[in-house]
């Protein structure tokens, strides 16, 4: 008989399998000193052999329009699971005992980047969700070089930026850190639709005990007089690394293109790290208001396919509502 275990602890959290770094123990170690998150770790066991284990992030907002303070749970993925696991039978354990720890309180769960939604369809139409079309963006850098990849237009960009002498480099220091964190925030301040994480999580994610995390790492874009034009933020988890964060100031500097060079930076070091694949975490939802981002993340040659986002509010009555207008 599978087995249900939830930790709210590091401290009580047992050694977990490999997988996913949006599911390790590490992540949960770094989420649980960022203010407003709560991290939930659920493990699945056969007598005392782990089967799965699935991080969720419950998540405090304040919001000025609609006035209050929202609770929300995120799950970024659909979690780990041995070859043994039944994953469609394993997902549905979590997810009601998930349903069974929020209660009333919070407003709505958000399952998004689901790496294979025809393994998880079943599960979470059962358990009330109601889906939304998404899509991913990755580029597989194993088998042609980035440059190749690249749009005519947009390897035209690249060079005349380099030209007028805009270089780019991998931030080490903490000081330039907390400085692309404070100019990424001033960025996503206008984007509603986009969540940006607590400045504690990033520097978290960015910087350990020896000052630089091996997994993630940020890029600056400076023009010739020395000036912090860009910036991006990537993360490596196994053979995959995922943009999180980017941006430029294309107003100011837009003969400089600092939006496309943050992008480009990001891309670049990962291929010279040999992993394979490089995903944008954020691509847009498949409408037609997004189809302008979509296309400057297509013009670095990336591949996009489709997938579905998942959401269940506390309201039965709007779960039934959303299932109606999407199936």
């Amino acid at each position: 008989m599978i087995r249900i275990e939830q930790y709210r602890s590091g401290d009580k959290l047992p050694e977990l399998s490999d997988g996913i770094y949006f599911h390790s123990g590490e992540f949960f170690h770094v989420l649980e000193k960022s203010p407003g998150i709560k991290p939930v770790m659920f493990v699945a066991y056969d007598d005392r052999e782990e089967l799965g284990h699935m991080l969720v992030m419950l998540k405090r907002d304040m919001r000025i329009v609609p006035p209050g303070i929202f609770h929300w749970c995120s799950v970024y993925g659909d979690g780990v699971y041995s070859d043994k696991a039944d994953v469609n039978d394993v997902l549905r354990l979590f997810m009601e005992r998930l349903k069974k720890m929020l209660g009333f309180k919070y407003s709505f769960i958000e399952a998004r980047n689901i790496a294979d939604p025809r393994n998880t369809y079943r599960t979470f139409s059962r358990m009330g969700f109601a889906p939304r079309n998404d899509s991913r963006i990755y580029i597989s850098l194993h088998s042609r070089a980035p440059e190749e990849r690249l749009s005519r237009a947009y390897r035209t960009h690249i060079r005349r930026a380099m030209a007028r002498g805009v270089t780019y480099h991998m931030a080490t220091d903490a000081k330039e850190i907390e400085q692309g964190i404070k100019l990424l925030k001033r960025y996503y301040a206008s984007k509603i639709t986009r969540y940006f994480a607590p400045e504690k999580l990033l520097l978290g994610m960015l910087l350990d005990d020896n000052d630089q995390s091996p997994c993630a790492r940020m890029f600056t874009v400076y023009n010739r007089d020395g000036k912090m034009i860009g910036c991006s933020i990537c993360l490596q988890s196994g053979d995959r690394a995922y943009l999180l964060y980017h941006c430029g100031l294309r107003k100011s500097h837009h003969l400089l293109y600092p939006g496309i060079m943050s992008v480009w930076a990001a891309i670049k070091d990962t291929h010279e790290r040999g992993v394979s694949h490089f995903e944008f975490v954020v691509s847009g939802v498949p409408l037609n208001r997004h189809i302008g981002y979509r296309n400057f993340l297509l013009n670095f040659g990336g591949k996009q396919i489709s997938t579905l986002r998942w959401y269940r509010t506390r309201w039965s009555w709007i779960n039934k509502l959303l299932r109606k207008i999407y199936f």
